[in-house]
């Protein structure tokens, strides 16, 4: 930091300079999702234009299992202009993660093509951290052009005690267009979001897939059916116990 306050280039960012930080990630001309500086996602452009207010339910969390449990989303502290700006905040937010128990503190870095988060938080008695990453190849535009995103979270434990943690990854059906034929599928280590075209509309048309690289994942197709939020709910519930549905 400098004496006027300035951040200087390529320097860490923190507490209220993460509040607009938001580094692209995906293939040139395939899409972007947008990881911001506090670890949550935004900018999901998958639909064949720029979408940069789309922020649709998609989120980390960690469980870590004891006597004194807890659970946390993997993001830090909510800006402030995510309460009273955006549309639909003077009625809570809805569809949001606000309001769950997010880390004390993050920090970002950027590495291009990787942005760098660390997160800290009293209750967490680990070392967190979040690398996003796209396809970026110097002097070979095909692979640097797939249409995928890579994230990578590590946790550290550097106390003297074990620490038995759950890991969860979580998404709503963002491809959804609201209409038929929309569903989640199972897929090998993870799932696909999926919505079909129909002959009025071909261009509905539209998977996302997330992926892990361990087989023995557990992979959740079937969020709780009910009304308002009970779905949402049902989740954070699922988390906060350190279940792993597998159906």
């Amino acid at each position: 930091m400098t004496a006027s306050g300035r951040t200087t280039y390529a320097t860490p960012y923190t507490g209220e300079h993460l509040n607009k930080v938001a580094f692209p990630l995906g293939g040139m001309g395939a899409g972007m999702i947008c990881l911001e500086g506090t670890g949550a996602f935004s900018h999901v452009s998958v639909r064949g234009h720029m979408d940069f207010y789309h922020a649709p339910e998609m989120y980390a969390a960690l469980h870590i299992k004891g006597d004194a449990s807890v659970s946390k989303v993997l993001e830090g502290p909510v800006p402030t202009w995510k309460y009273f700006g955006p549309a639909g905040t003077g009625n809570g937010g809805r569809n949001t993660v606000y309001g769950l128990p997010h880390c004390g503190k993050a920090t970002f870095n950027t590495r291009f093509p990787f942005g760098l988060i660390d997160l800290e938080d009293p209750d967490i008695p680990l070392q967190m951290q979040i690398t996003g990453w796209s396809p970026f190849m110097p002097g070979n535009a095909d692979d640097s052009s797939l249409p995928v995103a890579g994230l990578e979270y590590v946790f550290t434990n550097h106390t003297d005690q074990a620490q038995e943690a759950v890991f969860s990854f979580h998404a709503e059906n963002f491809m959804n267009q609201q209409t038929p034929g929309q569903d989640v599928r199972a897929t090998r280590n993870g799932f696909v979001l999926w919505q079909p075209g129909h002959d009025e509309t071909p261009e509905d048309q539209g998977a996302f897939s997330l992926v892990v690289d361990d087989p023995a994942v557990c992979v959740d197709c079937a969020w709780f059916r009910g009304g308002w939020f009970d779905s949402r709910t049902m989740v954070w519930n699922s988390i906060a116990a350190g279940d792993t549905p597998d159906r």
